[in-house]
């Protein structure tokens, strides 16, 4: 392999996703990398947020191409090693997603997509919107991230804790079919769950104190597994999609589940949906901020759209 760092790929390998079924995938593509003799280096991550540190490095040290092998939150992870006060670190770094996790809701982001092969023998990129949350963790510090999927608060955010920390039966179960551990996840959390009350802002537009079971704002319409809002989302129209879902009772949100696997959830005269650049969120209720799969603290929360932000060969 040459050393030069702008043809190779680097690419993070984390062998835990798929609550570790990573590991095998990841052989099993080596060696189709090696048959077709492609130009790469590979990093094992070895610890939670382990990856936004090497691709920082690797991007500094003059990586062009960043390959991600990996469910979606570790690259969520290495987005924010990408990015610094709102700009990608160096000018023409592309990033190639190869899903590898147990939902891996970034690659349901486009209709046509190459095989990982092509994929990693291309150059052409599009770019693509991101955006940006702001809100408090759980120890009271302010915090950012960026986000390239989807951020929910609510019944949501409860259901991808459980979903994220699965053991036992259900831990096989989410290994044998994604979509049956989101359900069983799901109305775990509806067990525990109370509506809430909030007030939001989409461009400034206030949207008077509302009762509700939760909130999402998105760029990609799935998640956990094919789980979908049934919106086609443009990647680079600078504009993000927001669905909020109005409280509701255990037995109603039961209720509601199966159109979200059907896509037909905005339907239903509980769901509503708009666009903005800008979308605030202020409560004085106990809830959880979401982020591309990692639950990362609470309210008052501000997203931002960051557009065209992201090359990506897909």
């Amino acid at each position: 392999m040459e050393n030069s760092n702008l043809y190779n790929t680097f690419i993070i390998v984390n062998p835990t996703a798929g609550d570790g079924q990573a590991e095998k995938r990841w052989g099993n593509f080596e060696n189709r990398l090696r048959k077709n003799n492609i130009q790469y280096q590979s990093v094992f991550t070895e610890y939670q947020n382990h990856a936004t540190k090497l691709i920082s490095d690797a991007i500094l040290s003059g990586h062009k191409r960043i390959g991600v092998f990996s469910g979606d939150g570790t690259l969520n992870e290495v987005i924010q090693g990408m990015f610094k006060n709102d700009k990608i670190l160096r000018e023409n770094v592309k990033l190639i997603y190869f899903p590898a996790g147990s939902s891996c809701d970034f690659e349901k982001k486009f209709n046509k997509r190459r095989n990982l092969i092509d994929r990693i023998k291309a150059n052409d990129a599009l770019s693509i919107d991101i955006f940006k949350v702001e809100c408090t963790d759980f120890s009271g510090k302010n915090i950012s991230r960026y986000i390239v999927n989807n951020s929910s608060i609510g019944i949501i955010s409860l259901a991808n804790e459980k979903f994220n920390s699965v053991s036992g039966l259900t831990k096989i179960i989410k290994q044998m079919n994604v979509d049956t551990g989101a359900i069983i996840c799901g109305l775990k959390a509806i067990t525990q769950f109370c509506p809430f009350n909030a007030e939001m802002f989409l461009d400034g537009e206030n949207i008077p104190l509302k009762n509700l079971s939760n909130v999402t704002v998105f760029k990609t319409a799935y998640f956990g597994g094919d789980m979908n809002y049934g919106i086609e989302t443009v990647q680079d129209d600078g504009q993000m999609s927001i669905v909020w879902l109005d409280g509701t009772s255990r037995l109603g949100l039961t209720a509601l589940m199966p159109s979200l696997f059907t896509g037909k959830i905005l339907k239903k005269k509980q769901a509503h949906y708009r666009t903005c650049r800008e979308f605030e969120l202020t409560t004085k209720d106990s809830v959880i901020v979401e982020t591309d799969g990692e639950n990362i603290g609470v309210p008052p929360v501000k997203y931002t759209i960051l557009p065209q932000a992201l090359k990506v060969i897909f």
